[in-house]
Parts: structure tokens; C-alpha cells; sequence
């Protein structure tokens, strides 16, 4: 004991004569800040944040750890590795995680720090092994032992009712080159868009669904599988687009189209014979039967990766959580709809973050060193080419994203001795599945935002205004007449979801300025970060 306080004081005197280095210490006595250390317009920092002894070998331990899994992908396969850098635009952009990772968690301390970077290694170490997997047994590439295995699915239908076919391999073929790499380049999904308006798709379909459609007509998805499951998720722009993909796979698909509108009587119902026939499609193409012990086994781990949720949830009601912004949604998000109970190693890391969170609690740890002065909730879908926003706004304006809507998905338990009660409850778990349950699924789930921000104390409401998402037109006076009328602080924060050309970074940090400064009158926390130009970042 006498050692470690001994230890403690050495470190507590190298952080007090080094703090003038600390970028959040700089914004404070007026001596610069977060912004201050990067290059003009990127995303380039010119040396690494300090963050004091700890927390600086904390973080530096965690890009070493990242690297690692990053060199684990190569040495799986180093051929079709390089193949994919030749052949698919998207690989080069993988390039940027590392920067990615270090602006996602930027101002990061402490027990807030230690948890993000457990949740983005879970994420690196699962995606590399996916990139490693798709590309060993992409066709393009020459192919694998394991190319007549994978079902490339869509990436926002669930995939955890395929683990009934344990010999096979669900892969949501979307999120290797668009949904999960336009998080870490905001350049790279414009050229998809033009691609795909260039063969004539109309300008003002989803920029998600365009770039979708841009990747399939430039031959940049992974050839894998025998077959295909698509989907009318998030809604119905999505299975329309669709249509192109099928087109250049080639190969025999199944539309699994789940009931939109989910509260009415007949939707369940619906939705629970749709994955039936989608089991029955599989089954049929590739010549192998469904056995539900299989799903019972990794329904026992989504189970329990909801049920941590839920106990989440109730240290997220407090001032006491350590797990914030976006490192509590990003890991929900990639957790749930791309892992979606198939790995161990989440319920492993969920187990232990939930208990770094409860001892954080009893303690009464207050993240962000206690600078939050508002609790928000996000709701729509946010911009994926800002991922690092929540970070941006807590940073500049004390503001903590409490919880994202996204969080909010599919959490309700999967039956793990009934089949017939099993699929029921599989159909509700998909028809809660991103982004749709909450945009397309009607009034009353848009409407419920107001409950989740009560719920969890928050007095702020962002709400994201995809401005090319028709299932949000013409809210957006009811939703600000509500906010008025329950007395929460409400914005509308407008975004083209994955084209940072039509609405950029910069255009949505000054939607938050203005509201924050014109409005509620505050001042921000880091000068710095009020305004400046990222275009060029990835």
C-alpha cells in the first residue's frame, strides 16, 4: 500500500508539471485546446492527445492492441488481403481507423476512457476477422473453402436467426464496403452516390440506399455464398434499391420483407411466417436443415447481452455512468445488428464493462472530469459520416448523449426451449431492428421519444433530420410543439446520413452553435472546437 501511494504521488507530481500539455488543462486557462494540435482542415493531429500518465499509457495501450488485431487480419490472409486492396475501393479507407478511434474518443479520462476503448477493441477484433473471412472466400479474389458456406444478408435484417444453420456463415454484406467504412472516411460513399445517379437513380433517394446501389453497380461487394437475403429494412427505399444488388450478385435471393407499421394486430403474425419462408429458402439453396438447438445456444448469449443492456440502463439514469456517447452507441449498434449474439467475446466484454460501470457508480464517478451541464437523448439516424459527434458535443458544449436511439433496438428475450415461441419472438427482436422501428414503424414509436428522454432524465432532445428520409417528413412542428408543451430543449440537427456534401460536419456543428449560444445563452467549453474546417478529414 505504501509503494502505490508512493507511486501515485510520482505520477500526480509528472501530471502536475506536464498539465500545460493536456489540451483540456489549455482550454480552460485560455492556452489553446482539443482543436489546437491538428492540421488546418484534416483530421490529422500533429502529435498525440496527452492525457496525463495513465490515461496517455491507457490509451497508447489500446492502439497497440488495435494494431495487433489489425496485423492478425493480414497474417489470416495476407494474398486475398493485398488482392482487396487492389480490387475494392473501399479497403484503403481501413487505413484511417486508427485516426478514426483516436477522434472518437478525444477529451476522454479515466474509467470513461478504459470502457470505450474495451467496446471499439471489441469491434476492431470482430471486424478484421470478418474482412479476413469475406475476402479468403471472395470469389473476385479466387475464392475459398468456405465461399459456398457464407449467406450474404442484408446488413439491418438481424441475422440471429440464421445461427439455426450452425454450419453456415451469416455475413451482412453491406457493412464491410458501406455501411461501417463510411463511419471511418466521410469521403468514400460519394463516389458510390454518383455512380449510382449516374445510371439513374433519382437525386433524392436515401444516400444510404444510393450508395448501396453504387457499390453493387461498380462491383465493389464481395462475391460470397450460394444465395441471398434482402430486406425492406430500415423501409422501403431499402428493398428497392435492393433490386439492384440482385442484380449483380446474380443469385437467387429472398426478400425478407417484415411488417412496417409492426404495432397493428395483423404485423406479428406477418413478420413471424416471413422468417419462416426465409428459413425454408436457406434450407432449400443450401441443402442443409434448421436446428433450433443451435439458435437456442447463441440466443442464450443475446439474451444475456440484453438483459446487461437493460441493467446499463439503469446506471445510464444517473450522473454516475462511465460508459457515454459514442462509445456506448457505436458498440450497441455494431454489437447488435452486425454481431447480433454470434460471438462469445461480446458477452465476455459485456460482462466486465457492466462491472467497471458499477464500480464506477458506487463511487459516484462523474465522466468528462464533470463538465456535462445537459443530458440529451439522440433520436433518428445519425450521420454516419460524424460519427465522433457525440465526442464534438460534449467536448465543446457539455453536452452528454445520455443514450441513441439506436440503443433502443430489439431487447426483448428470445425463447430458448419453445421453437414456435422462439420465432415469435425472433419476428419482434427484427421488427425493432435499426433505424426502422423508430423512423417507418408509425407515429406512436417516433412519438415515444419523449418517454425515453423522461426515462432516463434527460432534459435535451437532439433529434437527427435525415433530410432525404421520407418517413420523417412533416414531424417536424409536431416535434417541436411537443418540446415546448413538456418543457424539454429540443433541435432539429439536419444531415444527408452518408453524403457530407449536401450538409457538412461543419454545417452541423453550427446548427448546435447557434442553438447553444443564440438560445440557451452558454458559453463553450473549448474555444477551440466552436468552429473550424474538417473537410479534408477523413
Amino acid at each position: 500500500m505504501k509503494l502505490k501511494n508512493l507511486a501515485d504521488a510520482a505520477v500526480a507530481a509528472v501530471d502536475k508539471k506536464l498539465q500545460r500539455f493536456d489540451p483540456k488543462w489549455q482550454a480552460r486557462n485560455g492556452a489553446g485546446g482539443l482543436r489546437s494540435r491538428y492540421q488546418d482542415k484534416t483530421g490529422i493531429a500533429r502529435y498525440r492527445e496527452w492525457r496525463g500518465v495513465k490515461d496517455t499509457f491507457a490509451d497508447y495501450g489500446a492502439w497497440l492492441n488495435n494494431l495487433m488485431s489489425m496485423a492478425a487480419m493480414v497474417a489470416k490472409a495476407p494474398v486475398p488481403v493485398l488482392k482487396g486492396f487492389w480490387e475494392y475501393r473501399w479497403m484503403g479507407s481501413y487505413l484511417g481507423t486508427f485516426a478514426f478511434i483516436d477522434r472518437l474518443f478525444e477529451g476522454y479520462r479515466g474509467t470513461e476512457l478504459r470502457i470505450a476503448h474495451r467496446n471499439m477493441h471489441c469491434i476492431v477484433a470482430s471486424l478484421t476477422n470478418k474482412i479476413a473471412l469475406v475476402l479468403a472466400n471472395d470469389r473476385r479474389l479466387g475464392g475459398g473453402p468456405l465461399t459456398d458456406d457464407i449467406v450474404p444478408m442484408d446488413e439491418v435484417l438481424p441475422p440471429l436467426f440464421m445461427t439455426g444453420f450452425p454450419t453456415l456463415i451469416p455475413i451482412p454484406i453491406q457493412t464491410l464496403p458501406e455501411f461501417i467504412i463510411c463511419d471511418i472516411d466521410q469521403h468514400l460513399e460519394p463516389h458510390y452516390i454518383d455512380v449510382a445517379e449516374s445510371f439513374g437513380l433519382a437525386a433524392d433517394v436515401c444516400s444510404r440506399c444510393s450508395a448501396e446501389t453504387g457499390v453493387a453497380i461498380d462491383d465493389d461487394f464481395p462475391m460470397v455464398g450460394k444465395a441471398v437475403l434482402t430486406t425492406n429494412m430500415p423501409c422501403n427505399a431499402s428493398e428497392a434499391t435492393s433490386m439492384f444488388q440482385r442484380r449483380r450478385f446474380g443469385m437467387p435471393d429472398f426478400p425478407v420483407t417484415l411488417a412496417m407499421i409492426h404495432n397493428e394486430p395483423g404485423a406479428h403474425p406477418y413478420s413471424t411466417q416471413m422468417l419462416k419462408d426465409a428459413i425454408a429458402f436457406i434450407e432449400k439453396e443450401y441443402g442443409v436443415r434448421y436446428d433450433w438447438q443451435a439458435l437456442f445456444a447463441r440466443a442464450e448469449h443475446m439474451n444475456e447481452q440484453n438483459r446487461i443492456e437493460l441493467e446499463k440502463w439503469e446506471i445510464f439514469k444517473t450522473p454516475y455512468s462511465a460508459l457515454t456517447g459514442i462509445s456506448e452507441s457505436l458498440y450497441r449498434l455494431y454489437a447488435w445488428a452486425s454481431v447480433n449474439g454470434q460471438e462469445d467475446r461480446f458477452t465476455r466484454n459485456d460482462r466486465k464493462v457492466l462491472r467497471i460501470m458499477q464500480e464506477a457508480y458506487q463511487r459516484r464517478y462523474q465522466p468528462y472530469q464533470g463538465t456535462t451541464r445537459h443530458r440529451a437523448f439522440l433520436w433518428g439516424p445519425s450521420a454516419v459520416y460524424y460519427t465522433d459527434f457525440p465526442t464534438w458535443i460534449q467536448n465543446c458544449w457539455g453536452v452528454n448523449i445520455v443514450l441513441n436511439m439506436d440503443s433502443t433496438m430489439g431487447h426483448n428475450m428470445i425463447s430458448t426451449t419453445d421453437p414456435e415461441q422462439a420465432i415469435q419472438d425472433l419476428a419482434l427482436f427484427s421488427e425493432k431492428g435499426v433505424m426502422r422501428h423508430h423512423a417507418v414503424g408509425g407515429w406512436d414509436n417516433v412519438n415515444a421519444v419523449w418517454e425515453w428522454a423522461a426515462r432516463f432524465n434527460c432534459d435535451m432532445v437532439i433529434f437527427n433530420d435525415n433530410v432525404a428520409c421520407k418517413g420523417m417528413n412533416g414531424v417536424h412542428a409536431l416535434m417541436e410543439e411537443q418540446a415546448r408543451d413538456l418543457g424539454f430543449r429540443f433541435v432539429f440537427l439536419e444531415h444527408d446520413l452518408e453524403d457530407c456534401r449536401t450538409i457538412s460536419r461543419r454545417d452541423m456543428r453550427n446548427t448546435i452553435n447557434k442553438y447553444m449560444s443564440v438560445v440557451l445563452n452558454e458559453k463553450p467549453l473549448d474555444e477551440t472546437l466552436v468552429d473550424f474546417d474538417d473537410s479534408l478529414a477523413w
